[in-house]
């Protein structure tokens, strides 16, 4: 007999592609005609983003329409930061058209060409497989973040570095109700044993910022096609890409990022890395509830707190009473 839990997990697995809006339909059509693609060969991508709708125009493109006036400016800047990318030899979606003429259609549009393979949200890897795709993604971002602030220049589509407030995130904690006075004072020597000041925004790097699974194309072998969704990036510290992933997936992403010198003893990049994680997962606690963790894992408002709780509470399903037992012995 199948269990109700059987059926969600089977519609989670497979997703139906979604009711759009009556003029979202009238403006793909037309954008296909341009490209010469039949009607009948435009179908909605099964797992919508907040942002942009998208669509496939046949099996080679895809057409992307924001949804908001806010999402227009975001494509804007995709339009200049994915040419700066692929320019680096890195992988990223072909722009094939940014159309802003309204001509065609109400809004702004992009037509890019279709990534190969599927998300690594979509398709299932065994252990070593991951391992593998998680270390060339490592490789992929290290080389992103050599294009660096003070060697491009600051450009209008990019943000400057964000200054991250901690005293300000806690305090509004405090006020809400999520925090107590304790857990404050606790959480602030959390942070400063990781990162005193926060991670060093001396030299600013291109940061992708939603380095998702549901970001990440791989192939059938597993193979790192492109990264998805540049509207997000902005200048910053590199380890603001280090955060999208899980925890568990970090040792085998670090891998392939860090270099072979030798040169961070420090365990820098963790520090910075479990820095961002921490103040993200407690920033989520101010949002309203989300239930759409099929297109982001991180969605729901605790997600990446519970992600903290499991790193630190060991592999063994007897951790935590083991745990108590030694402090009570000690």
């Amino acid at each position: 007999m199948r269990r109700e839990g059987s059926r969600v997990d089977a519609a989670r697995a497979a997703p139906q592609p979604p009711d759009l809006p009556q003029d979202a339909r009238e403006i793909a059509r037309a954008v296909a005609g341009q490209h010469g693609v039949a009607p009948s060969d435009v179908v909605p991508v099964p797992v919508q983003g907040q942002v942009n709708l998208s669509l496939l125009l046949g099996d080679e493109l895809v057409l992307r329409l924001p949804r908001t006036t806010r999402a227009e400016g975001l494509l804007a800047k995709e339009s200049l930061v994915i040419p700066l990318v692929r320019d680096a030899g890195l992988p990223a979606p072909e722009i094939i058209s940014f159309d802003t003429s309204l001509r065609h259609a109400s809004v702004p549009y992009m037509v890019l060409r279709r990534a190969r393979g599927e998300t690594l949200a979509a398709r299932p890897l065994n252990r070593t497989g991951r391992r593998r795709t998680l270390g060339a993604l490592g490789e992929i971002l290290r080389a992103l973040h050599e294009i660096r602030m003070q060697r491009v220049g600051p450009l209008d589509a990019l943000p400057e570095p964000y200054a991250f407030s901690l005293p300000e995130l806690l305090d509004r904690l405090v006020e809400a109700g999520e925090i107590g006075g304790a857990q404050h004072v606790w959480l602030r020597e959390q942070f400063e044993r990781l990162r005193p000041e926060g991670p060093s925004l001396a030299d600013p790097v291109l940061v992708h910022r939603d380095v998702a699974p549901s970001n990440v194309m791989v192939d059938g072998a597993g193979e790192v096609t492109a990264l998805l969704d540049w509207g997000c990036a902005e200048w910053g510290s590199p380890a603001r890409d280090l955060v999208g992933l899980p925890l568990e997936d970090l040792p085998d992403l670090l891998a392939g990022y860090r270099t072979d010198d030798g040169s961070d003893l420090e365990l820098e990049l963790e520090r910075d890395a479990l820095w961002y994680h921490l103040y993200l997962a407690l920033a989520r606690l101010l949002k309203e509830p989300s239930t759409s963790e099929d297109r982001n894992w991180a969605a729901p408002r605790s997600a990446t707190l519970l992600d903290l709780l499991a790193l630190t509470s060991g592999d063994g399903k007897e951790s935590w009473p083991d745990l108590l037992r030694a402090r009570s012995a000690g």
